[in-house]
């Protein structure tokens, strides 16, 4: 079940991650990503320059100049997606282009395997683009590594092991933090995404099932708990106490200080009812200014001390609207149930003793017939 506590938590977190959100959170997500990729090429550029590598150095030329143009108008394009697109095929090309030059040892193409689970985390509508994304990576990936694993065919044969294994190494590097980034915020993003749906579908929740002006259960709310009770009752013997209570001359109420000031009695005295019964009972708003409330494992005599002290507590309640003060009271009718009579017919038997009540003069609680 979920609880109270663990709805408060995931709230926090929402919470949290909106407010993040709401600095500009993504701007710095895409302004990072670019910021990296362009301290990369520089890399790259100062390292196939002084090898000699010329297509990747003049390559690399326009990859830095390329990612200073993302930086620029990262913050100036509402569709950032596309941006990353731009990078994606930039980020294709140069491996595809290296590992032309240089062969295979330097292992440029797990930078291609690394570009497929940033396809499917891409906000997109569909996953076509992803899905063809991922079909280019793993064709290039697979042809790339059965020509040019031959030395022979490459371009650049720098027969120097060290700068092969360094830029294995850097690789290897950029590869890894570029999925653990990836996989931090996948993470964040799906706990979010499940937070999210966990305090909805709570919200929705409690939208079926409590009053919304006086936080009580709701008829359908009731109707549910009391078949619990009933079948309960069944099952043990024990008897319950049901009770359905009416605010007297509530019709007077609303004529003389209007319907909104009738709405804040309602939700005092369901405020009051509420206060005054056991943990395990349930109190709902029956409908328009009646309530009902049924106390599981209980008999006409502790019921009645419960439903005698919230008659007392009404009572007592002082109501203020401007210069007027003004008290009300409440009439119950309170049947002691068990599993010998239909739930239905325990309800209609306490909605009789509640008439009996507003016959006898309104302002108690009527225990028999």
């Amino acid at each position: 079940m979920y609880s109270k506590q663990e709805y408060e938590k995931d709230m926090q977190f929402i919470a949290k991650i909106n407010n993040l959100a709401s600095r500009k959170l993504e701007y710095v997500a895409y302004y990072f990503g670019f910021v990296s990729c362009l301290l990369a090429h520089v890399m790259y550029l100062f390292i196939f320059r002084h090898y000699g590598v010329y297509v990747m150095a003049y390559f690399n030329i326009f990859s830095v100049i390329f990612y200073i143009a993302m930086i620029g108008i990262v913050k100036k394009v509402e569709n950032k997606i596309n941006l990353v697109y731009a990078s994606i095929a930039e980020i294709i090309v140069h491996a595809s282009l290296a590992t032309v030059c240089l062969g295979w040892k330097p292992d440029f193409g797990m930078l291609l395997l690394m570009l497929i689970p940033i396809g499917f985390l891409m906000p997109n509508k569909t996953h076509r683009i992803s899905i063809l994304l991922m079909l280019t990576d793993l064709a290039l990936y697979g042809y790339l590594r059965y020509v040019y694993s031959d030395a022979s065919k490459i371009l650049y044969n720098l027969d120097d092991n060290i700068i092969t294994t360094i830029l294995y190494f850097i690789n290897f590097t950029i590869g890894s933090v570029v999925l653990i980034y990836i996989t931090t915020i996948y993470t964040f993003l799906n706990h979010y995404t499940q937070c999210k749906l966990r305090v909805q579908n709570e919200q929705l929740r409690v939208m079926a099932t409590i009053d919304p002006l006086t936080k009580l259960k709701n008829r359908r709310a009731i109707n549910d708990e009391m078949k619990k009770v009933y079948d309960e009752s069944k099952e043990t013997g024990n008897t319950y106490v049901l009770a359905i209570g009416d605010i007297d001359d509530f019709k007077k109420i609303n004529d003389t200080y209007g319907h909104d000031y009738g709405d804040i009695v309602l939700k005092e005295i369901a405020g009051i009812i509420g206060g005054n019964v056991p943990v395990l009972a349930s109190v709902a708003r029956w409908g328009g200014e009646e309530f009902l409330l049924v106390i599981p494992s209980c008999n006409i005599e502790k019921g009645a001390k419960y439903i005698e002290k919230i008659l007392s507590e009404v009572r007592s309640h002082t109501f203020n609207k401007g210069d007027n003060v003004f008290k009300v009271t409440m009439t119950f009718g309170v049947i002691e149930g068990n599993a010998g009579s239909s739930l239905e017919k325990n309800i209609s038997h306490a909605d009789t003793r509640l008439y009996k009540g507003k016959n006898n003069g309104k302002n108690h609680a009527e225990y028999t017939d």
